[in-house]
């Protein structure tokens, strides 16, 4: 969805249309509720939260500001939501290791531009029938950022905002998640 199209749904939204609200919910629900998934971590939950959350965007259409980017304004949202829902219940927010602090290099931006088996990992990946066991083998930090970048198509800069860590954190996890899923889709290579 474009920002044009974003807007005008945005728009329909204020005035009581409901098919903004469709065309948003089309477009972004499979984001949102992967999103929500990878911190609240249960299926029926993330269900809830995800419905929730298009509830709650009827109410906030208002706040959206425009010429913003809209997707980081969305999953921002539903990162809040899927945060209160385990603050509510009392359950354990992971956090983020510090990253920074291994061997690892921390310019994979240059690396992954320089690079464009990178990129075919990523639509190998993308395309696999295999694609859930191959997350699974993901830590829930890596599978957000990996979300993030491949179904949200967010750049580093845009995640690391997003997520309040330092890009060079969410460059390297990005990293070692891409090299986890390489070692699992070694077959498929």
């Amino acid at each position: 969805m474009t920002d044009e199209e974003f807007q005008s749904a945005i728009d329909g939204l204020l005035k009581g249309d409901t098919d903004g609200l469709r065309a948003i919910y089309e477009a972004y629900v499979r984001l949102i509720y992967s999103v929500v998934l990878n911190l609240v971590r249960q299926h029926e939950d993330a269900e809830d939260v995800t419905s929730e959350f298009f509830i709650k965007l009827v109410r906030v259409a208002g706040q959206f500001k425009k010429g913003s980017p809209h997707k980081a304004w969305l999953v921002t949202i539903a990162r809040n939501m899927a945060l209160d829902f385990m603050r509510k219940n009392n359950r354990e927010i992971t956090g983020y290791s510090d990253a920074e602090d291994s061997d690892e290099p921390l310019n994979i931006v240059e690396k992954a531009a320089a690079n464009p088996e990178d990129r075919q990992l990523e639509d190998k990946v993308i395309a696999s029938e295999d694609m859930k066991n191959a997350m699974d083998t993901l830590s829930p930090k890596e599978k957000e950022i990996v979300d993030l970048k491949l179904l949200g198509d967010f750049k580093f800069k845009e995640i690391a905002t997003i997520l309040g860590q330092p890009m060079g954190t969410v460059t390297w996890v990005y990293n070692q998640a891409i090299k986890k899923l390489r070692r699992y889709l070694v077959d498929y290579e």
